[in-house]
Parts: C-alpha cells; structure tokens; sequence
C-alpha cells in the first residue's frame, strides 16, 4: 500500500498541470503566423524577385520547424515549446526515454499534422470564396466541419480526463505515438561533470547554449509580433510600407488614364479595386487572378479575396 501510495504521489508531482501543457501549445502555434507575417513583410520590398517566400512559405516552415524540432527532441527530449517550459516527453508504458521509434513517430505528428492542416483550411477557405460550388465541394466543407468539430471535441475530451486524473497524457496526438509529458530531471543534467569535457565539447555546448536560449528569446517576439498584428490592432496602429511603383511598360502606359481593365484589356466591368496597389479591374478578372496565384496581377504585391473592393460610380 505503501509502495503504492508513493509511486502515485511521485506521478502526481511530475505531471505538469494543464495550464502548462495548454500554454507550451499555444506558443507552439504562434510561430507560424508570426514567422508567416515576417516572411510577408520581407516579400514587400521586392515582389517579383521574393514571391517564391509566400509561394512556398509552408514547404519552407515544414523544414525549418522539421530540423528544430528534431534537435530538440534529441537533445533535450521535447519539442521547442515543451523545452521552453521545461517539459520533456517519456514512455507512458516505461516511463523512461522514449524510444527512437516513438521519437521519429512524435517528429512526424508534431510537423507533418500542422503542415496538412494549413494546406487543407486553404483548399476549404479557396472554396468557400468560389462563386458556384458544385455537390461535392458542398459535402467536402460540410464534412469539414464535422471532422473540425470532432476533433475540438475530442481534444477537449482529453484535457477534462487529463484534469481528473484519469488519464495521463492530455493529447491525443501524444497518446498515438506512446509518450506523456513530465518535468525534465534538472538536477541530473546539472551534475555532469563540466570537467571531463574537452575544449571542442564545451564549444559545442556553449553554442548549443545559446542557439537554444535564443530561439527562446524569439519565441517572445513571435508572440509579441502575432499579438501586435491582431485584427483590432492592425487596423489602428499597424501601416505597411509603401510599395515601389510598378516598372513602367508599353501595356501599363497604353492602359494609364483609361477605364480598361490591366487583365482583359477591355472597358471595365463591375470596377473593383485592389487595396494593396490601388489598380483598377473587373470584378470577374480579378477574382479569377487572385483564386489562381495571390497577388497582384500588375504590382506582384501579395493580395487575398479580402483585398477586392467594389466602386460604384453613377456612370
């Protein structure tokens, strides 16, 4: 009874409490809009030579957060966010490190799971902009609503079992691949003996040091960059900067001063502006530009949907 009664007080002390484990999830999440709206700012200064980073920016964070995260976990045995709040990840059956199986299985939820997921809310939001859905693009959102739905459930389900204690683990990406989260043994890793080490270890060491504690310190950033550009803020305190004007060419100078569409090059129908450069077009040129490829059709300046603005006019 005893016995028991002490290995369950230890589990109890080195399970993290559910505001620990949700906040190392939202820092995790935040990098990727953050580091997204980076990438956004950096691409303004020369949109037709960096369109590629916005073009291919989820293929770029899948890498980068790939190489990250596997360091992390090899090194320290949690992702970078788990780290950050000194969390590591051990064995639910064991209860020791995982293994390299479990380690490569948790690699690959912790990136591919976000990767796909951004791909397919893109594919769903590009669907809900079109103008006439066909049968199986109206099942395709209805059931992406239902599996979104499920799984914000089934999430929830899994932190009120983790909250009473009935289970270990508070995700059920966590519990797929085998592992739960405790409190790293800081103690243990301080007692190494520093002596031991040769001069081209403690280099390492001193690098790894702060390579680590600066992508901590970036992780504030991220998070200050992602609140900052919050829709309330952005609107009151937030002004991009200016674009360069576009290269002046024969089809921009015959097309100046005239109410003919940049696309068509015919007289404009229903005119809808861009906010992002400012030119002029019709409503369904424009439309159909933006579904195919996000930007500008004459500036190359990153635009969305949301960008289109309709003019009335009593002409």
């Amino acid at each position: 009874m005893a016995e028991k009664a002490a290995h369950h007080t230890t589990t109890i002390i080195n399970r993290p409490s559910i505001f620990e484990v949700i906040a190392q999830e939202n820092l995790s999440s935040t990098i990727y809009p953050a580091l997204k709206k980076i990438f956004y700012y950096i691409t303004l200064k020369d949109p037709e030579q960096l369109k590629w980073l916005n073009q291919y920016f989820d293929e770029i964070f899948l890498s980068l957060n790939t190489v990250c995260q596997y360091l992390y976990l090899k090194k320290y045995g949690g992702t970078f966010s788990e780290n950050f709040y000194d969390l590591t990840r051990v064995s639910s059956s064991t209860n020791s490190k995982p293994s390299n199986n479990q380690l490569y299985l948790g690699l690959a939820l912790v990136v591919c799971i976000p990767y796909l997921r951004n791909k397919y809310d893109m594919y769903i939001d590009q669907l809900q902009i079109k103008y006439k859905l066909q049968l199986k693009e109206k099942v395709f959102i209805t059931l992406n609503k239902i599996i979104h739905t499920c799984w914000e459930a089934l999430c929830l389900l899994y932190y009120i079992r983790y909250i009473n204690g009935s289970s270990q683990s508070h995700s059920p990406l966590l519990a797929v691949a085998g592992m739960v989260l405790t409190y790293k043994n800081i103690e243990s890793s301080n007692n190494e003996p520093l002596a031991q080490l040769s001069i081209k270890e403690s280099i390492k060491n001193y690098l790894l040091y702060g390579l680590s504690h600066s992508l901590e310190l970036g992780a504030f950033f991220m998070q200050f960059l992602n609140w900052w550009h919050s829709e309330n803020l952005q609107s009151k305190f937030i002004a991009y900067p200016i674009p360069n004007p576009p290269k002046e060419n024969d089809k921009y100078i015959s097309l100046k001063n005239t109410n003919k569409c940049p696309i068509c090059i015919n007289e404009r129908k229903m005119p809808t502006a861009l906010t992002v450069s400012g030119f002029v077009f019709c409503y369904k040129c424009l439309h159909k530009s933006l579904m195919g490829e996000s930007r500008c059709p004459v500036t190359k300046l990153p635009a969305t949907i949301q960008d289109m603005i309709r003019i009335y006019s009593d002409n």
